[in-house]
């Protein structure tokens, strides 16, 4: 018999409609998964902020020492320019003198200006990006060392408008007279050719790197390097790359919003600074290479663990589950299911399997054990039982005669007298007694006289009705209890039965000499009066006795009807 299910305990079916997301084996996959994710994102954070550290210290280190480089040789060469100008415009010199010479020519209120532009200078009169206007008029040649200096040179008077172009990287000297009084200033356009010679030492150095010269506003004047050409006429971000930033390596965004990283470094007395950038792309490339390379080997790695994981679940998963489907059926009343054994039975989960079954099998032969005793107690119980009828029985029946006793007797009288009342339907009671019975004991014996009482309880059995009571009250006095008979029904049962045992001869032992035995009968009638009752069935009886015996008296009559 399979037990009910508790309300507490869960329904198979909700707990496998909620397996996949709620079982162990998923919990230990995802946890693994995590882990390892978890894990392998902190190394690689790790590892790619610390290559980028280095990568980014190596960019800064080498466009903070180009930026350097360059600018010291570009010092270098300002200095050289403006010392030579300083040497050729002394006071004395030929060219100071032809300079003062022609200064005299600009005296009076005139805008006008004295230039002199190199053969290779973009800014001759005429050429492309000409400055030269109607109001400037040519400087005397300068002496050929300045020429590889500078490209143009100008000259004005104190306090006059400065027309030098934005683009010149200048050098300016003070001209003054005898007296020390300054009445002109010389200024030059520093060689461009020159300079971008100085920006590009070697191609080796340029790889991916930009340099350029900028005046304070950013203005770009002269650049070098990787798509040099495409940052002329730009202006750089000087609110991202100012002088707190000069000699760490700078992000920042060009015009173009590319993003790009350099380092700033200023040239001293210029008022100009030179600034080494690289894309970020290309300077980080090897970060970038180094991230995308970390990033496929975790995804490898978590894939790896996660297979090992779901492996591993798995050959722990089986056993449990089919332990767990064991214990299932066996709840289900399923006992002599058998779990299979692990693939390997050597580890702990093969020894719960077998010892899992090893109890099974104990509970199989406990239960064998309760089902044989309880069918042997069934047995003993059924016996018991049928022992308990018989002693019932036998309390109520008189063991010789198998009828009724007195105590049966008394106690169906009073049920028969209660229905009566009830019903008022008549009740009628014979009371008999053998005659001579003693006289019949002694002449043949008592086993004699207990055949005659047998005898004698067969005639009223087969005489009387299945309704009526036969009883023996004792010795050898019977007594007839009739529901629903009155008073003619008794009397005539009561004749009939004493009719029969006059007319029956009895072969009583090994004899084989017949006897002959009487009866007296008492008849009452129920009149209310449980005593009444059988007394005056009883007097009736003793009446019959007094009678002459062999007859038939009512109670409450003189007379005997006798056989």
């Amino acid at each position: 018999m399979i037990p009910p299910r508790s309300n507490f305990d869960p329904d198979p079916q909700q707990v496998r409609s909620r397996a996949p997301m709620n079982s162990v084996s998923t919990r230990i996959i995802l946890c693994v998964f995590f882990s390892t994710m978890l894990t392998a994102l902190v190394v690689s954070w790790l590892s790619i902020g610390a290559i980028h550290n280095d990568v980014r210290s190596r960019v800064e280190h080498k466009t903070r020492t180009l930026a350097e480089e360059r600018r010291s040789e570009i010092a270098l060469w300002h200095s050289a320019a403006s010392t030579q100008l300083a040497a050729s415009t002394a006071i004395g010199t030929p060219w100071h003198t032809q300079l003062l010479s022609s200064l005299a020519r600009l005296e009076g209120p005139t805008d006008r200006d004295l230039q002199w532009f190199s053969p290779e200078s973009e800014s001759m009169p005429g050429g492309t990006g000409s400055i030269a206007s109607a109001l400037s008029l040519p400087l005397p040649e300068p002496p050929p060392e300045l020429s590889g200096y500078f490209d143009s040179l100008h000259l004005r008077q104190s306090g006059r408008g400065h027309r030098v172009p934005s683009e010149c990287f200048s050098a300016r000297i003070d001209l003054v007279e005898i007296t020390s009084h300054v009445v002109a200033n010389l200024e030059g356009c520093l060689s461009h050719s020159t300079l971008i010679r100085i920006l590009n030492p070697s191609d080796a150095d340029l790889i991916g790197m930009r340099i350029l010269v900028a005046d304070e506003n950013g203005r770009i004047s002269n650049a070098a390097g990787v798509r040099a050409d495409a940052r002329l006429g730009t202006q750089l971000p000087m609110s991202q790359i100012l002088y707190p930033n000069s000699g760490t390596l700078i992000d920042f965004d060009d015009h173009l919003g590319n993003r790009l990283v350099g380092a700033l470094s200023p040239i001293a007395r210029t008022g100009w600074v030179l600034v080494v950038e690289t894309e970020h792309a290309h300077a980080f490339a090897p970060a970038i290479a180094i991230t995308n390379q970390i990033f496929i080997v975790d995804v490898c790695i978590i894939l790896l663990f996660s297979v090992l994981a779901y492996q591993i679940t798995l050959a722990i998963m089986q056993p449990i589950e089919a332990l767990s489907q064991g214990a299932q059926r066996i709840a289900e009343g399923q006992v002599h299911y058998q779990i299979p054994l692990p693939a390997n039975n050597d580890d702990e989960l093969g020894l719960l399997t077998r010892a899992f079954n090893g109890m099974m099998e104990k509970l199989r032969n406990s239960q064998l054990e309760i089902e044989q005793d309880r069918f042997r107690l069934a047995e003993k119980n059924e016996e018991l039982q049928q022992a308990n009828e018989i002693l019932a029985q036998l309390s109520i029946t008189d063991g010789l005669t198998k009828l009724h006793n007195h105590r049966y007797f008394q106690d169906h009288l009073t049920r028969e007298i209660k229905r009566v009342s009830r019903t008022k339907q008549p009740l009628s009671l014979i009371l008999l007694d053998i005659d001579d019975f003693k006289l019949l004991n002694d002449t043949h014996g008592h086993a004699a006289g207990d055949e005659v009482l047998v005898s004698l309880s067969s005639i009223m059995n087969d005489s009387a009705r299945e309704s009526d009571l036969i009883a023996r009250y004792g010795g050898e006095e019977f007594v007839i209890l009739m529901p629903n008979t009155d008073l003619a029904g008794a009397v005539h049962l009561a004749e009939k039965i004493r009719m029969t045992v006059e007319s029956t001869r009895l072969i009583i032992g090994d004899t084989m000499k017949p006897i002959e035995i009487t009866i007296s009968l008492g008849v009452a009638l129920f009149d209310g009066s449980r005593r009444e009752f059988f007394s005056e069935a009883d007097r009736a009886l003793y009446q019959a006795k007094a009678a002459g015996k062999n007859c038939v008296i009512i109670a409450g009559s003189e007379n005997a009807d006798a056989g």
